[in-house]
């Protein structure tokens, strides 16, 4: 038996397109009673087409898969063919009976034979409002579903009828067949049409690479594509693409679906004829529009910070002439809000300012109930924080409470607006002060550019089921970055996929997730490509030792030598004991301490702080003359902090 997929010419709404079809070959059954199904002693009539719940052929096709996957593949192949399968009295078939009969499937509808009802999404979909296949697991609608009034499940079309190869008229010399992630790449992967990850069943090429989800591999592909708004003349299907650059984006996409116009010699992947023209990315403070034709001088992408070739499109500010940015950079996810502005006025930005002030040194700040007033410089004290970044008092102006509840602010963080649109994130930011149990109730959060534990103040997007959050350190932030320890402005150019494999050179850590959600933002310069994580680059320059009277700064570890030789806290050695940078008075006499030593592993956690866990913890300094000993891993509490709970102590998070 032979499932195979095609597409024929044909028409929709009197426009050609080629059109999904399935092909089947099969041999016919010798008689009747081959093609009917023996449950005990009730016979069925013949099978028709669909009229099995497709959750039983999911489990047949994990069944059908091979248990050892000894060469280590991404995927593995599928062949049980998408239409009922069927056993009768004489060849009989123990692996269906054990599936229907099993407890470990209990997902799957115990029938054979289990009506399908056919949905036209238009119809059905406003009383299925969160549509999510049952097979693909992907929440993308297509033209129809079907729905399992057993098991109550909903499927694509295209995933119950998915035949186990398909010839796609985009790559003519290539053969997509079906095949299951295996457990470590599912939602690994994204699909090369829509760019969403791939949990369950897609069509793949191993030679190429390619992958496809069921619905975007059986989509009708349009011969003809008329966008006068792109080209003025019609476009035409051409899919021997693969030495082509697009004169929308400049790049050549091998195997990606591309139309041309042989009058202009115009080319275009599909994907780019119906790119927006006016949009707003979080790397400029003016919107950018298209333009198929930049100026023919010496031009930088204003995100990669690389060449833009003036021969292809590029987006540009109106208002700013030396601003552009390539098209692929403009409509990355991270940095644009998916939003077409043309023909949307724009509107003037509404700034609500986080204090009011009441006189002169004198405000009232939307974060504290009572006043706050401001104090030019103090007396180091390592017990007293900035509410707002966690931080001590180490230098500066500050604001103080008039009414003695120890709340304490930088005049920075004082000043920090309620709304922040940040250059790492493609939506408007809200300032977060967390008063009462805040970040989904847990007390605390991780800031997503530099991964730490906070529990201070946080810029996040209340819309974001992720939790996008930053911290006020990292939200500080912007394009040229200074930083003090390089000579060279620092930018975010970083593409994504670099970001993965870059090394900080001040931590020489390679770029992580943080708390599953994305990849550690790095700066880096394009005259020296020097390379800064957003944590090692908005640590303390100058911070504050209770036993020395003098500021210690920052150093990288190259910097160290023989005279900074011990840690004065820890007493182990600096050069050669740990990675990263250190702090050192050298002006005035020898300490030198670690950054964990003096900082602490928790430096944005603030003491007397409540965390709502598993556990209810309170954040407590860890000064004692005897250390606590760990409840989790039964060693002594070195760190700055300790978290308590009843009368059981634990040094950080991962012991609770």
């Amino acid at each position: 038996m032979i499932s195979v997929g095609g597409f024929c010419e044909g028409e929709i709404n009197g426009k050609p397109f080629h059109i999904f079809n399935f092909f089947l070959q099969t041999d016919s059954p010798t008689s009747s009673s081959e093609a009917t199904i023996d449950s005990g002693d009730q016979d069925f009539p013949p099978f028709q087409p669909l009229f099995i719940c497709p959750s039983f052929r999911k489990t047949r096709e994990w069944y059908a898969l091979t248990p050892e996957n000894p060469d280590g593949s991404d995927f593995l192949p599928v062949d049980v063919f998408p239409y009922p399968y069927f056993f009768n009295k004489r060849s009989g078939d123990q692996q269906f009976r054990f599936l229907i009969g099993s407890s470990v499937y209990h997902h799957t509808c115990k029938l054979p034979l289990v009506p399908l009802f056919w949905c036209n999404n238009q119809e059905c979909m406003p009383i299925y409002k969160e549509f999510r296949c049952g097979l693909c697991q992907s929440s993308k609608l297509s033209t129809d579903y079907y729905l399992c009034v057993t098991c109550y499940r909903k499927f694509h079309k295209e995933c119950i009828e998915s035949p186990l190869e398909i010839k796609h008229p985009s790559y003519p010399f290539l053969s997509l067949k079906l095949y299951h992630p295996s457990d470590n790449s599912v939602g690994k992967w994204p699909c090369f049409c829509c760019q969403e990850v791939i949990f369950q069943k897609l069509y793949y090429c191993p030679t190429n690479k390619l992958m496809m989800h069921p619905v975007c591999a059986m989509k009708p592909i349009p011969i003809v594509i008329d966008h006068p708004k792109r080209h003025l003349h019609p476009l035409t299907f051409f899919p021997k693409q693969n030495s082509l650059a697009c004169d929308v984006c400049g790049l050549v996409k091998e195997h990606f679906p591309t139309y041309v116009c042989a009058r202009c010699v115009f080319v275009v992947h599909k994907d780019c004829i119906y790119h927006p023209y006016v949009i707003r990315i979080s790397r400029h403070h003016h919107r950018v529009s298209f333009t198929s034709s930049p100026p023919s001088k010496k031009l930088s992408c204003g995100v990669c910070r690389r060449k833009v070739d003036s021969s292809y499109g590029a987006y540009a500010c109106n208002k700013c002439d030396d601003y552009f940015v390539h098209t692929k950079c403009a409509l990355r996810k991270d940095l644009w809000d998916g939003k077409e502005l043309e023909g949307i006025p724009e509107e003037p930005e509404i700034v609500v300012e986080p204090l009011e002030r009441i006189s002169d040194g004198v405000i009232l700040h939307f974060s504290h109930d009572h006043r706050l007033k401001l104090e030019i410089s103090g007396a180091y004290d390592e017990e007293k924080f900035c509410q707002g970044c966690s931080l001590p008092i180490y230098e500066g102006s500050y604001y103080l409470c008039m009414d003695q509840c120890d709340f304490i602010l930088h005049e920075a963080c004082a000043n920090e607006p309620c709304k922040k649109q940040h250059a790492i994130y493609a939506h408007s930011l809200t300032l977060n002060v967390g008063n009462i149990r805040f970040w989904g109730d847990l007390g605390y959060f991780y800031c997503m550019a530099c991964g730490r534990l906070s529990t201070g103040f946080a810029y996040e997007d209340p819309k974001d089921r992720n939790g996008f959050k930053l911290d006020l350190r990292c939200a500080t932030v912007s394009e040229p970055f200074q930083y003090k320890g390089h000579e060279h402005p620092l930018f975010l150019a970083l593409m994504p996929e670099e970001e993965e494999s870059a090394i900080c050179q001040i931590c020489q850590e390679e770029g992580e997730e943080i708390d599953n959600h994305d990849i550690r933002k790095l700066l880096t310069c394009i005259e020296c490509n020097y390379i800064i994580c957003f944590r090692c680059a908005t640590l303390p320059y100058k911070a504050r030792y209770k036993y020395d009277n003098h500021f210690l700064i920052f150093r990288k570890k190259e910097e160290g030598n023989d005279h900074h030789g011990w840690c004065d806290i820890c007493e182990s050695r600096i050069v050669y004991s740990r990675k990263g940078g250190f702090y050192s008075c050298d002006d005035y006499c020898s300490t030198t301490v670690h950054v964990d030593c003096l900082l602490g592993k928790h430096p944005y956690v603030k003491p007397g702080q409540m965390l709502y866990m598993r556990r209810d913890l309170v954040i407590l300094h860890n000064k004692t003359m005897s250390r606590p000993i760990c409840h989790g891993t039964e060693h002594r509490c070195q760190d700055k902090v300790v978290f308590k709970k009843k009368n059981m102590t634990f040094c950080s998070l991962r012991c609770t």
